[in-house]
């Protein structure tokens, strides 16, 4: 009797286990489906300044980015990490992400609209959490792009010329101190390309084992520089994120190239 009864209890908490899990796995669709949502719709984006794409390591991720074109044609983006993973870096995008959208609509200086969500962020933030952010606004008209870089990798101007530049960082993450100030940097495009994104992408291993690091990115834009710059995305991202790899963390990219009119 007891064996039989132990056996009973076993299949019920196996059974009961089995349950969670599958809770928890919709939760977590339902999560992925949320954020989903928040990135920009780029389905007809083929002629915009702007291509971006997103490829989480696990079904939620702590990276995002935006871009849209606001009612005075002044064209807003952004690209983000959030420190940490699992739900607690996806709530924190998820309102960061929100809040940027909203502010980003009527605040026209890039290191004021930094300013006020880090103070908000700052407000709520636990567990030691932050967000690094590049953030800016192109204008079509003079092709330049204003931004403010709040402890990002730095993004990667790729002249016409063919060189490559580094913008570092000029300000911490948003959520560590509040009235913070955000420098803007501006960059004239000039028929060249911006590149931005997350350490996903830098400290991701190829099939020979070895870090991309920058220098392997830049290796990859310029193979790639001929083609589309949504195709460039596709190809460097297949590089980097191929079945046969260990994903270790969210990779997100994103290419801004000479405006068009």
């Amino acid at each position: 009797l007891a064996s039989a009864a132990a056996l009973a209890i076993n299949n019920a908490r196996m059974a009961d286990s089995l349950v969670e899990q599958e809770r928890m796995r919709k939760e977590l669709e339902l999560a992925r489906e949320i954020q989903l949502d928040l990135l920009p719709d780029d389905s007809d984006t083929t002629n915009f300044p702007v291509q971006g794409m997103n490829v989480p390591a696990l079904e939620v991720s702590g990276d995002f980015y935006d871009f849209f074109k606001r009612d005075d044609g002044l064209i807003y983006f952004n690209l983000a990490d959030v420190s940490g993973k699992g739900m607690n870096a996806a709530m924190l995008m998820a309102k960061a992400s929100s809040l940027l959208h909203h502010l980003a609509k009527s605040i026209d200086d890039p290191g004021e609209l930094l300013a006020r969500v880090n103070d908000e962020i700052c407000e709520t933030v636990s567990h030691g959490m932050f967000i690094t952010i590049v953030s800016g606004f192109i204008n079509t008209d003079t092709c330049t792009i204003q931004f403010a870089n709040a402890g990002h990798q730095p993004p990667l101007f790729h002249h016409k010329s063919g060189e490559f530049e580094e913008i570092e960082a000029e300000s911490p993450p948003i959520g560590v101190l509040p009235n913070t100030e955000f420098p803007v940097s501006t960059i004239e495009l000039d028929g060249g390309s911006v590149y931005l994104f997350t350490d996903g992408v830098t400290e991701s291993v190829g099939q020979d084992k070895q870090l991309l690091d920058v220098d392997g990115l830049i290796k990859l834009i310029e193979e790639k520089s001929e083609v589309t710059a949504s195709k460039r995305l596709e190809d460097i991202v297949a590089k980097i994120s191929h079945p046969s790899i260990d994903q270790r963390d969210d990779i997100t990219l994103m290419v801004i190239e000479c405006c068009l009119k």
